[in-house]
């Protein structure tokens, strides 16, 4: 996804490095460096029991921005496009889809499912949204000007998560295997199995696609993975708790569920089910981590 303008005060940028170093600089990189090329078929049939049981690398988060986020929206699937964020949500009889001003809060586009469909993931493919259900096995493609159903297919399991790598879309199932499929067809392509610390990563919820990494909401847990596609090896986790801890003060709130990249300043939008706000972020290394 891209990001055509971000407001000019935010000067720090980060660039995103899965378990390797990043820099400060004025302006973001025109290359940054990547997790890896993108993945061959053949690099996913490797077993995850010859991964290196390296330790990952940890970040925490420095907020730079916040912005409204609606405290009885579900959050399933986030991505920010033309400066406008798009939002899944989930629940029986609250699941939709929506087109949002991030500053305002304000509501420009909405449509809600059937009630008898749980809502999950998003992403955007060739000006088309793509939206996951939990356990119906159906995923509508919706027009992306005005949110006009175009198509309704069908994918065996569960549906959790969605992203793509301009490919193939990538989608989980909250076990410790993601999906690569065929963007139109939605069949399934290839499969990789993620681990941490050579033992298999559960629950990988939603899902962004940053600078060549596949980075993934752990459900139940504070923590966003950071995945090299070529290994299905966890080589980082972002640490959310300190913000987590914050929104759940109020005693509504959730996990945290929800990843979009702002691609220009090189920084991350993350928010929760039932969540108050939107968290712009920059990710710093712990010092342990180094």
């Amino acid at each position: 996804m891209t990001v055509s303008k971000i407001p000019t005060r935010f000067l720090l940028t980060l660039i995103l490095v899965c378990g390797q170093a990043f820099s400060y600089a004025a302006k973001p990189s025109p290359s940054p460096i990547h997790c890896n090329a993108v993945k061959t078929d053949s690099a996913l049939s490797s077993s995850t029991s010859s991964l290196p049981k390296t330790a990952p690398a940890n970040w925490q988060v420095k907020v730079h921005n916040t912005y409204p986020h609606r405290s009885n929206a579900f959050t399933q699937g986030l991505f920010y496009h033309q400066e406008q964020l798009f939002e899944s949500t989930g629940h029986y009889g609250q699941s939709s889809i929506s087109q949002i001003n991030i500053n305002t809060g304000e509501i420009i586009q909405h449509r809600a499912l059937k009630k008898s469909v749980f809502g999950e993931g998003i992403t955007l493919w060739d000006n088309e949204l793509i939206q996951l259900t939990w356990k119906s096995g159906q995923v509508y493609r919706y027009s992306l000007s005005d949110f006009s159903l175009q198509k309704t297919q069908k994918i065996q399991g569960e549906g959790w998560g969605i992203t793509h790598n301009g490919q193939s879309l990538i989608t989980s199932n909250g076990s410790a295997q993601l999906s690569f499929r065929d963007p139109l067809s939605l069949a399934e392509q290839s499969t990789l199995n993620v681990s941490y610390l050579g033992r298999p990563l559960k629950n990988l919820n939603e899902l962004e696609w940053v600078n060549g990494c596949i980075l993934a909401n752990i459900w139940q847990s504070p923590y966003i993975a950071i995945i090299d596609p070529s290994t299905g090896q966890t080589n980082g986790l972002i640490d959310l708790s300190r913000i987590v801890a914050h929104e759940q003060k109020t005693g509504t709130s959730e996990v945290a569920n929800g990843i979009a990249w702002l691609a220009e300043s090189q920084r991350l939008l993350i928010t929760g089910k039932y969540w108050q706000r939107i968290y712009e972020i920059e990710l710093v290394k712990t010092p342990a981590s180094k």
